[in-house]
């Protein structure tokens, strides 16, 4: 079975991580996105959907007022970068409150215990399943796992890999690394930086927001890593 969610926010880019993160997740369904509060009434008077991804900052209607106004049948998952509607939030018996940038990982257990709710459980796509790979540090092989690496950065003769726990130092080339991530959803976005898309908070201009690090495009990248993270460049002013 599969649960019909809405995405409703006024930010193009924050409508395009949730969808992309959701994407990764079996059991849901997009069934549209809103780019305000009264988009959504609207689209909900006339489509049934399970869940809602519902930003609270924006123009004319917030999130708190749609839920209010309408009496929303479906589950609601709070998404904004402010922390002071917490309270008020569950005071309105929302499934979860999710603060920008959403990590993949914060949205699937916010899904979860939707499902749960729904006595159901989330299930990854067979391509998410978590791999590891091996690198060589001081002289003897570590295990790490690929989910868990946030960002690769490279520095003269070694890299760094940057993960969930520890920062890993290996003597390898990042073109290498590359190689081994390249069916994990990992790009190459500076020459001396492959990031995670799952870990993408945000994107701008200036490069990628990544677990809270603003990591730079390169001239040579940008348009390729762009392109790969489902968006378009007019212009590239960073060099690599």
């Amino acid at each position: 079975m599969k649960y019909k969610y809405l995405v409703v926010d006024d930010e193009p880019l924050a409508r395009k991580l949730i969808v992309s993160h959701a994407s990764k997740i079996e059991g849901l369904e997009l069934a549209g996105e809103c780019g305000s509060a009264i988009e959504a009434g609207n689209f909900l008077q006339k489509h049934s959907v399970d869940l809602i991804f519902l930003d609270i900052q924006m123009p004319e209607m917030n999130g708190m007022q749609l839920i209010s106004a309408l009496k929303l049948p479906a589950a609601i998952i709070l998404t904004t970068a402010y922390r002071d509607f917490a309270p008020e939030a569950f005071n309105l018996d929302v499934v979860d409150y999710l603060l920008k940038p959403i990590a993949f990982e914060r949205l699937l257990k916010g899904v979860h215990k939707f499902f749960n709710s729904r006595q159901s459980t989330p299930i990854l796509k067979p391509d998410e399943l978590d791999p590891f790979i091996y690198l060589k540090v001081d002289r003897k092989l570590v295990k790490v796992s690929v989910g868990e690496i946030y960002y690769i950065e490279s520095l003269d003769d070694y890299v760094k890999v940057h993960s969930l726990n520890k920062i890993h130092i290996v003597r390898e080339n990042i073109s290498s690394l590359e190689q081994k991530l390249s069916t994990h959803k990992f790009v190459r976005i500076h020459r001396s930086f492959l990031i995670s898309t799952r870990f993408v908070g945000s994107i701008s201009g200036d490069g990628v927001e990544v677990a809270s690090n603003l990591l730079p495009f390169g001239r040579a990248y940008k348009q390729g890593a762009l392109s790969l993270l489902g968006l378009k460049s007019k212009t590239a002013k960073n060099e690599g």
